[in-house]
């Protein structure tokens, strides 16, 4: 069970735009570290731009699950962990954030 990346984003008319996020990235190749990082950052914006205000999802990228919540006033919360990570979890995690 781990947790990769947790993002906060504001979905604003023409784009999402990054506010603040955290990494872990250390159980990765360090020439690797950077690309994942890159990966991460663009599949929580891509994410969070095709989510709807006011909703949550679960979406599978490759071997991770991207949690996302979007609330009413655009601000959005994305969490990429692995498969073991329980859903209820994240969110919960995403609640408080």
């Amino acid at each position: 069970m781990r947790l990769y990346s947790l993002s906060v984003l504001y979905k604003g008319d023409p784009k999402v735009h990054l506010l603040k996020a955290a990494y872990d990235v250390s159980t990765f190749n360090f020439f690797q570290r950077s690309s994942v990082q890159e990966f991460m950052t663009f599949t929580s914006q891509l994410i969070a731009e095709r989510s709807a205000l006011g909703s949550r999802a679960s979406v599978k990228e490759q071997e991770y699950l991207c949690h996302v919540y979007v609330r009413n006033d655009g601000l959005a919360g994305v969490v990429i962990a692995d498969n073991e990570y329980p859903q209820r979890v994240c969110f919960t995690l995403l609640d408080k954030v």
